[in-house]
């Protein structure tokens, strides 16, 4: 699969009534993890086109999108110039080590990355990577796929589809992510975006918003994005 191609699919994907509805659910979870991003150094590792970046980019010290796909990041820049938004976008290979010093970045952070590595070492890498450039006191979240949601099915079938993007991905349960998380110390976490899979008019979106509350207190692991949280404890 070559994802540089499928990088103006991806953009445009967020246009959709279904690709609003489920961006926006994503980052106001990740947001609730990052928190405030003024006058923060934050990084996303595995940013794509950059649009959650985008939205965290705001009175920021600093913006760094990482990724190792040529097209998506030609895009994000195209996107962030159009919006005179100040993101260096970077290209390079997770495991092959992230160009920062120790302890640089206030907030490092993934959303739908994890899932494109190998679980065990490669995974274990890719942390222990995000976590050393994560400064004492900043916070490392990470957003995957659930494997127990609604939504988890639908994706199944699109791995037979040639284009599809999750075709080489993982999804991972609540517990796995907790088993990830609880190495580098008191993790939060969560899901979110109930809504059905075969919604697809915004009249159906707008319909169920107010339902995801309801839902996440009855079914609060089957969300299809899961998110977690660790703050890095501040040195002696």
């Amino acid at each position: 699969m070559d994802l540089d191609k499928l990088s103006e699919k991806y953009a445009d994907w967020y246009q959709t009534a279904r690709g609003s509805y489920v961006g926006e659910n994503e980052y106001s979870c990740l947001a609730d993890h990052i928190g405030d991003t003024s006058g923060k150094k934050i990084i996303e590792v595995g940013c794509g086109t950059g649009f959650f970046l985008r939205k965290f980019s705001v009175n920021t010290e600093e913006t760094v999108g990482f990724d190792i796909t040529e097209g998506m990041l030609e895009a994000g820049k195209k996107i962030a110039a159009e919006k005179e938004l100040d993101i260096d976008f970077i290209q390079g290979d997770v495991l092959d080590g992230l160009p920062f010093d120790d302890n640089y970045f206030d907030i490092v952070y993934s959303n739908s990355m994890l899932e494109f590595f190998e679980p065990g070492e490669e995974v274990d890498k890719v942390l222990n990577e995000m976590w050393r450039i994560l400064t004492p006191g900043g916070k490392m979240v990470i957003g995957v796929l659930n494997s127990k949601s609604t939504w988890a099915y639908k994706r199944i079938a699109e791995v037979l589809e040639k284009d599809s993007i999750f075709s080489q991905g993982k999804f991972y349960s609540w517990e796995e992510i907790e088993d990830l998380l609880i190495d580098f110390g008191e993790y939060k976490i969560e899901s979110t975006l109930f809504v059905p899979p075969y919604f697809r008019e915004k009249k159906d979106f707008d319909w169920f918003k107010d339902l995801e509350h309801e839902f996440k207190k009855r079914f609060p692991k089957r969300g299809a994005l899961i998110v977690g949280s660790v703050e890095k404890e501040e040195e002696n």
